[in-house]
C-alpha cells in the first residue's frame, strides 16, 4: 500500500486498543511520546508497558536490514538517556513494525535483540474508519429519499391547514385524497423542519420555522413558494444541512451542480444524473437509468423551487443564489461536523 508512515501512525497512538492487538499484548500499553527527537534521528513511539519500555519503529516497506541498524541506534541512544537520569528507568526493547517480513528477516532481526512485529496497513485503516470517523459517517450518512412530492409548493395547502388544525384525522378530511398522500405530505414537510409531528398520535403541529413559512406566504398567490418561502428554506438547508434525508438530498444536488460545472458548463443532465446517485450514496438504491432520472429530477426540482438552480430540457445551470449558497454551505457542514466531533 502506497501511504505515508505518519497516517499509520497517527491511527495507531490515537488507538492504544489497536497497539495492543498489533504487539500481542495483554493490555494496552500507554505512550510516553513519539518522533523523539535522539542524537542519531527521530524515532516513532515510546510506549510504557508494565516495567519496561518499548521503542517502536513504524515502517511502511518491506523489511531491511538498515532498519534494524536505525532501530539498534535508538535504542543505544535512550539508554544514554537513561544513564544520564533523562529517561525513567525500565528495559528497553526494541521493535519494528512491518507490513512484511519473512522468517529469515526475523532471525536477522532477533539475533540483534529487535523484535518484529507484522501490521496489515489496510487493517489499520479500516478501523480508524470504523472506530474514529463512525461518529461522523452516521451523523452524515442520510440519504436521499423519495416521498413522492415533486415540488415544494405541493404541500403549501396542507400546511396552511396544519396552522389552524392540529388533528391529523380531520386534516384528513379537508385534504382528501388517500391516506398514504396525506402521510407523504406530513413527512416531507416534517423533513423540511415546518412541523412538530408524532407518528404515533393524531396531534400535528407547526414548528417555528412553519409558522414563519406560513406567514411569509404570498396572498395573491397561496399555491406556489413565494420569494420569502423560498429564502426560508435556503436558510434552513444550509444552516442544518445534515438535518433530514430531503434536507441533504438538496444541499447535495447544488453541490454536484458546482463541481461539475468545474468540467464543463452549464452541466448536461444525463452527467448530473449519474453523479448525483453515487455522490448521494444512492448507487445500489437507483440501479436503472430510469431510477436515476426520477430522483435526480425530484431533487432538482427542489433546488430550482428555493432558487439555486435553473434547468432546461438537457442542461442545468447555477442561479447566482445558488453560487453563494454552495460558499456557505461548506462553512456550515464545517462547523457542524467540527461540533460534533467535540462532543463525541
Amino acid at each position: 500500500m502506497e501511504i505515508r508512515e505518519t497516517q499509520i501512525e497517527d491511527i495507531l497512538v490515537s488507538s492504544p486498543s489497536l497497539m495492543k492487538d498489533t504487539l500481542r499484548l495483554d493490555e494496552e500499553p500507554r505512550l510516553i511520546g513519539r518522533q523523539i527527537v535522539v542524537p542519531s534521528g527521530r524515532l516513532d513511539m515510546l510506549y510504557a508497558y508494565q516495567k519496561d519500555l518499548y521503542l517502536i519503529e513504524l515502517k511502511v516497506a518491506s523489511f531491511q536490514k538498515k532498519f534494524v541498524q536505525q532501530v539498534i541506534s535508538y535504542r543505544d541512544d535512550l539508554l544514554l538517556f537513561q544513564e544520564k537520569g533523562k529517561l525513567v528507568q525500565g528495559y528497553i526493547q526494541p521493535y519494528l513494525l512491518l507490513p512484511e517480513f519473512n522468517n529469515y528477516n526475523r532471525k536477522i532481526a532477533e539475533s540483534e535483540g529487535v523484535l518484529c512485529e507484522q501490521y496489515n496497513p489496510e487493517t489499520i485503516l479500516k478501523y480508524f474508519y470504523s472506530e474514529k470517523l463512525r461518529p461522523i459517517t452516521s451523523f452524515v450518512e442520510n440519504k436521499p429519499i423519495d416521498i413522492g412530492i415533486w415540488n415544494i409548493h405541493l404541500i403549501n395547502k396542507f400546511i396552511y391547514f396544519v396552522d389552524k388544525i392540529n388533528s391529523i384525522k380531520e386534516l384528513q378530511e379537508l385534504v382528501g385524497g388517500s391516506p398514504k398522500s396525506l402521510y407523504n405530505k406530513m413527512k416531507f414537510a416534517d423533513e423540511l423542519g415546518l412541523l412538530i409531528w408524532n407518528s404515533r398520535n393524531d396531534y400535528i403541529a407547526l414548528s417555528k420555522i412553519g409558522k414563519n413559512y406560513i406567514a411569509a406566504k404570498d396572498d395573491y398567490f397561496k399555491d406556489i413558494l413565494s420569494e420569502e418561502q423560498a429564502k426560508l428554506l435556503r436558510n434552513q438547508v444550509v444552516e442544518n444541512p445534515y438535518i433530514s434525508s430531503v434536507i441533504l438530498g438538496i444541499a447535495s444536488m447544488v453541490e454536484c451542480v458546482f463541481t461539475l460545472s468545474k468540467t464543463s458548463y452549464p452541466v448536461s443532465l444525463s452527467q448530473l444524473e449519474r453523479y448525483f446517485t453515487t455522490y448521494s450514496g444512492k448507487t445500489y438504491d437507483w440501479q436503472t437509468e430510469k431510477a436515476q432520472k426520477h430522483g435526480t429530477k425530484m431533487y432538482s426540482n427542489y433546488a430550482i423551487d428555493l432558487g439555486l438552480m435553473a434547468k432546461t430540457d438537457n442542461n442545468v445551470y447555477l442561479t447566482p443564489d445558488g453560487f453563494k449558497f454552495v460558499v456557505q454551505l461548506q462553512l456550515h457542514k464545517s462547523l457542524k461536523l467540527m461540533n460534533h466531533l467535540v462532543v463525541n
